[in-house]
């Protein structure tokens, strides 16, 4: 382990030239523009900002980046945002930013000026457009202050222009140009400053060992994250080329999915397992690997299909994401297309009775062998609804009556579900079909849920606990803007005619808008009836003979 202390400007430059790189298991930069004014802020004040752990590698690594022949062997495994940020606040492209255009959009986002008039704090901010409207050289920024000029003198007679210019202006009139300069120069003066970096050359498993007990602003590295090095070692380039940018596809058809989620459906797939320290390394050799892989993306292909037949249109909704990795199993291992209902009754019984909210992990791999033991795709679904709580327990009016919406994200989803099942219209004035636009089913609908009797018309009127009941809750899409008052719902209804079809799809009794405060229990009642009764009639279709 070595130590070494460099200048910001050298943090930079080993950046810039490719000196330092980044390798694959890395995310990207993820610093917001305030944390980056904060860095340039701390540096003004001689506060110490960390130090930067760097890799010397003695074996083969990818690069989240591979344009050129140059192959680095020093890694930045802790400190790249900072590393990043001091690279913006330079105004100098490091060498993995993926591209020049977003180099320039990043510059233009992360745009951190030096307020050379105030007198107080702040003096570092972030431009907004009247700061970038501004008339004059108040707000400089700081790509204009930290750039290097190879000509020291031609550098020192940029800054003592500018000074000049500041003053001409009429800023800091409390200051002649020569203090003005020193102003500036402070800030210039940022490139000098020294950090400290470490530089280990460890393994790659214990690197990225070290790399997991880091801590980054009060952000855990996950086991995800330690894994994608030790992929990456395995199987070099794997990460960057294809698990990353195959993420990237599945957020765009709306299922948005953390990496570790993804690596489990993998290794579920594989070898039945989702702890990550109990599968051999062999397992990610490319030989391995690969045909796992195609499996889990065809599964994955089939998943979205299959849950779009049913209006699942995106994860954000669901109630659970772990079901997802036993469901990937399911389809893996039987691809019964005619028998999806089945899998996707599992999953609502699942969902409704907290099958992962304890021991995910170990509740996880009791599922997946399970499937393994499993004859047919009826046997594996008979032997996962045996290990949910309370299996096959119809819906009660209760459910809906006795429950908040906000309570829990199943009750939502699955009156989501229902409302889909019944072919429910939006309220809005086009009508389309909930989860449709026109004809065209979207990817990643994400359903609003709407008080049928609004909050404030019954607060202090009815029992508050009855107010945000499930069966006071209407499905709605996210485009429309119906704004809700204090007044009745014979208000809203009316205003934006809402007809009484688009009320009974819903379960709605189109006379409810004549139900007072009195009578608000009962319909309370009546609705939950008629859900538990439509969501028991949807269950039995989806188990079948089961």
């Amino acid at each position: 382990m070595a130590y070494e202390s460099v200048k910001i400007r050298e943090v930079v430059e080993r950046a810039v030239a490719h000196s330092w790189s980044i390798p694959e298991f890395q995310r990207g930069f993820v610093w917001k523009s305030t944390q980056v004014r904060d860095l340039a802020e701390s540096l003004w004040y001689d506060y110490p900002i960390g130090s930067i752990l760097v890799w010397n590698s003695t074996g083969p690594a990818e690069e989240q980046v591979a344009r050129d022949a140059q192959r680095p062997r020093l890694w930045v495994v802790d400190g790249q945002q900072r590393t990043t940020a001091l690279c913006i606040l330079s105004g100098r492209k490091p060498y993995w930013w993926p591209t020049a255009e977003e180099w320039h959009k990043t510059l233009k986002k992360y745009d951190i000026r030096f307020d050379v008039h105030a007198k107080e704090p702040p003096f570092f901010l972030v431009a907004n457009a009247a700061i970038r409207k501004a008339h004059g050289d108040r707000y400089v920024p700081l790509t204009k202050l930290l750039v290097l000029d190879t000509a020291k003198e031609q550098d020192q007679k940029s800054l003592e222009g500018l000074a000049k210019a500041v003053k001409l202006q009429g800023f800091c009139d409390s200051m002649d140009a020569m203090e003005v300069y020193t102003r500036l120069d402070r800030v210039r003066k940022i490139r000098e400053k020294e950090m400290v970096t470490i530089t280990v050359d460890h393994e790659l498993e214990d690197v990225v060992e070290i790399f997991s007990r880091l801590n980054s602003r009060g952000t855990r590295v996950t086991e995800a994250d330690i894994y994608l090095g030790v992929v990456a070692a395995r199987n070099p380039g794997w990460v960057r080329d294809t698990f990353l940018p195959y993420l990237k596809q599945l957020a765009q058809v709306g299922f948005d999915l953390d990496p570790n989620l993804l690596f489990r459906c993998i290794t579920g797939v594989g070898s039945r397992r989702v702890r990550f320290r109990e599968i051999a390394d062999s397992f990610w050799d490319a030989d391995s690997v690969v045909p796992v892989w195609m499996r889990t993306q065809e599964a994955w292909k089939r998943l979205i299909s299959r849950f779009r037949e049913f209006g699942i249109l995106s994860n954000r909704p669901m109630p659970t994401e772990a079901a997802l990795v036993t469901m990937i199993s399911l389809i893996d291992k039987f691809d019964d297309q005619n028998k999806f209902s089945l899998s996707l009754y599992w999953f609502l019984q699942a969902s409704r009775f907290g099958r992962y909210s304890g021991s995910g992990t170990t509740s996880l791999e009791e599922d997946l062998r399970e499937i393994h033991e499993a004859g047919s795709l009826e046997e594996a679904v008979k032997r996962l609804i045996k290990r949910v709580s309370v299996p096959d327990t119809p819906f009660k009016p209760e459910d809906f009556y006795e429950r908040e919406y906000t309570a829990g994200r199943f009750w939502p989803f699955f009156m989501y579900l229902l409302a889909y099942r019944r072919k429910a219209q939006d309220w809005d004035e086009h009508g389309h079909r909930i989860g449709f636009e026109g004809a065209e089913l979207l990817a990643d609908f994400r359903p609003q849920f709407h008080h049928i009797f609004p909050k404030k018309y019954l607060e202090g009127n009815v029992d508050d606990s009855l107010i945000d009941a499930v069966a006071n809750i209407a499905v709605i899409g996210p485009s429309i803007n119906i704004r809700i008052s204090a007044k009745s719902p014979l208000d809203y209804v009316e205003r934006y005619q809402i007809t009484p079809d688009k009320l009974r799809q819903q379960l709605i009794d189109p006379e409810f808008t004549k139900v007072s405060f009195t009578g608000f229990d009962g319909w309370l009642r009546q609705r939950a009836e008629a859900l538990a009764n439509a969501g028991n009639e949807f269950m039995a279709e989806l188990k079948g003979s089961l």
